[in-house]
């Protein structure tokens, strides 16, 4: 594994170790391993985990190296496994002679900045509670630049922490990937829902995705359209969720579909995809959803779903109104606890109110499908390698 610096020399490519610590279903994940994809013909990119056991992605291809350091039990093996890792990285980074490190997610972030050597260090912020995280104001001040995914997001950043330099690098989806495995009308599901109106969501089994809301919601969306169908894609049992859908009478309308490698042509036949969410990063999702020409309501939680489904975000800074916005509708962020009784809020009858009159209004649906797709465009890998390009070109 050992490359010595006259070979990069003569090689003329900057070589870019990338961080994280599993490559399980997730969103920063999938970012990190695109990243390796769309970078590896133009730059010697390594791909760092600290864990491989059970890999979801496609990873064929890439130079992947498990520094075989996952998950420590309790507060000393934890301290411990931090100092394993950062000599392990500052190891390789001497013997590859790394260039750029870019790391995604809190722990990989704080071991990036502390193996930092000869290397430009970037800590990748993907999600709104990372500012809360252990460790955030360490990673902040130290990592040579903090790449955001959506601008909400660097502002406060910059506002509450400072750092040395930041980027807004929003999340890249493949376009024409997408669109070729929407149309081969296979999802990998052994029965496919049955006919009527199809509303989607993604995400894996988490508290932060609110789906007691989204259930809960399709409820009255059930009451009022008869045939509607609700499908939840991701990881997950949903053993409380599947509760919560029969203790409210429509267990046989929820589907729980687990994690799909191909959610595409699932979503190109939906008729509105919801998102419910306390908080996201970057809701990838969404922009997948729009890419499949799905009309979208999302609940306005920091950050991402108000920059997505309209240019100036800055303007829908209430979040307390229902904002039919130009790519998508934006509804109040629920509020309270958890809970996973069957009673229903003022705030989800309004909000499954929003999807029912979208579900009536064919023409307005079709709209919001057309202007979807469109703005999904702007969020092609094209974009996204023309600006990671520059930034590491210009790190020196």
């Amino acid at each position: 594994m050992k490359i010595e610096r006259k070979e990069r020399k003569e090689n003329g490519r900057k070589r870019i170790m990338l961080v994280t610590p599993m490559l399980h279903q997730g969103g920063f994940e999938r970012i990190c391993v695109l990243t390796a994809k769309l970078l590896k013909d133009r730059y010697d990119v390594y791909l760092a985990v600290f864990n491989t056991q059970d890999i979801f992605y496609d990873v064929e291809g890439l130079q992947l190296i498990d520094l075989r350091l996952g998950a420590a039990r309790g507060s000393l093996g934890k301290l411990a496994n931090i100092c394993r890792r950062v000599r392990r990285l500052r190891q390789l980074k001497k013997e590859l002679c790394i260039d750029i490190s870019y790391s995604f997610g809190t722990t990989a972030n704080i071991a990036n900045v502390l193996s930092k050597g000869r290397d430009v260090t970037w800590a990748g912020i993907r999600g709104y509670s990372a500012l809360s995280d252990r460790g955030a104001r360490l990673i902040f001040r130290r990592a040579d630049c903090v790449i955001s995914c959506t601008r909400t997001m660097e502002a406060e950043i910059n506002r509450v922490f400072g750092t040395k330099k930041s980027e807004t690098l929003y999340n890249p989806c493949d376009l024409a990937q997408i669109a070729a495995l929407s149309d081969t009308g296979r999802s990998g599901m052994e029965k496919e829902p049955e006919s009527g109106p199809l509303i989607v969501s993604m995400g894996r089994e988490d508290d932060l995705k609110g789906f007691w809301h989204l259930i809960r919601s399709f409820a009255v969306v059930k009451g009022a359209v008869a045939d509607a169908r609700l499908m939840i894609i991701g990881e997950g049992s949903y053993a409380e969720y599947r509760k919560l859908a029969g203790d409210l009478g429509i267990a046989d309308a929820v589907c729980f579909t687990g994690a799909l490698r191909n959610p595409f042509p699932l979503l190109a036949r939906a008729d509105v995809y919801a998102l419910t969410s306390q908080s996201e990063g970057f809701p990838n999702a969404l922009i997948e959803a729009m890419a499949c020409g799905t009309p979208c309501v999302s609940v306005n939680c920091k950050t991402g779903p108000a920059e997505i489904l309209t240019e100036d975000y800055e303007r829908y800074s209430d979040l307390s109104a229902v904002c039919e916005a130009e790519y998508g509708i934006l509804t109040p962020v629920f509020e309270g606890e958890k809970s996973l009784e069957p009673s229903i809020t003022a705030q989800e009858r309004q909000y499954a109110q929003v999807i029912v009159d979208l579900l009536r209004d064919d023409a307005k649906r079709r709209e919001y499908s057309k202007r979807a797709v469109e703005r999904a465009g702007d969020f092609g890998v094209d974009r996204y390698v023309d600006q990671i390009t520059g930034m590491v070109e210009s790190a020196g």
